[in-house]
Parts: C-alpha cells; structure tokens; sequence
C-alpha cells in the first residue's frame, strides 16, 4: 500500500537525481540478468529462440533492450513523478498498458511458439523488475 508521505515527495518533485539515476543503473542491470537467465534457461529447454527471419536471439540483444526498456522506465517515472497527483499510482498503469503494447510487435513479426513464449516472459521479467526498484525508490523517499 503506497503511503501519503512517499507520494507528496514523489510529486512534489524533490527526488533526489542520484536516487533516481542509482535506482535506474539497479533496474537496468537487474532485468538485465534476470532476461539473460530466462534466455538461458529458455535455451536448455527450447534449443535457441528465432525471430523472424531466422534470426537468433542473443544475449547482446536481450541486454540491449533490457537496458533501453529500463532507462525509459526511469524517464517515465521522472516525468510522471513531476505531473501526477499520485504518482506510483500513475506510473503502474502507465506501464500495464506499456507491457501489453509490448507484447504486440511480438506476434506482429510472426514470432510464435516457444520462441514468443520466452520474448513474452521476457517483457514481464523486464517490467516487474523495473517497477519494482522505481515504486521502492519512491517509496523510501
């Protein structure tokens, strides 16, 4: 349950950069790894995972996006933090509806089976780690 103070200093705007930066280095390297173990684990069970057109899934391109997911993570929750009333609020409902649109260019490609399974629990692994660090961010603050 978010608690009055947490949101009146979220919103008010006073949370401190370095908290939020370290908060964003911490959400980008945690969905990092938890993506790169879900690859992982995803590989001994399934053999690789392809997207279209024949194009294996590496781990450069799940930390890549795991990282750009988090610092858009970050800049959402900056921005939101500074207009909303109830900001943690806000920033889990903006991005319910970020992780379901998603999901969309994975079908759109014509991923399917396995292979859009694991992108999928990808999405959510990333999406759950990083609002959970920012939401805990503000709520310490």
């Amino acid at each position: 349950m978010e608690s009055l103070a947490s949101n009146t200093v979220v919103a008010s705007g006073r949370l401190p950069v370095g908290r939020l930066l370290g908060a964003g280095l911490s959400a980008a390297v945690f969905s990092a790894i938890t993506n790169a173990f879900v690859l992982v684990i995803a590989w001994s069970v399934f053999g690789t995972i392809v997207i279209p057109p024949d194009e294996t899934v590496t781990f450069g391109q799940v930390v890549g996006a795991s990282v750009a997911g988090a610092v858009g993570a970050v800049l959402l929750f900056a921005l939101i933090s500074r207009l909303a009333r109830r900001p943690i609020r806000a920033f889990w409902g903006v991005a319910g509806v970020g992780l379901l649109l998603s999901f969309l260019p994975i079908g759109l490609v014509g991923v399917a089976g396995p292979s859009a399974a694991t992108l999928a629990l990808m999405h959510v692994v990333a999406a759950a780690t990083n609002i959970g660090i920012l939401t805990a961010l503000a709520r310490k603050a």
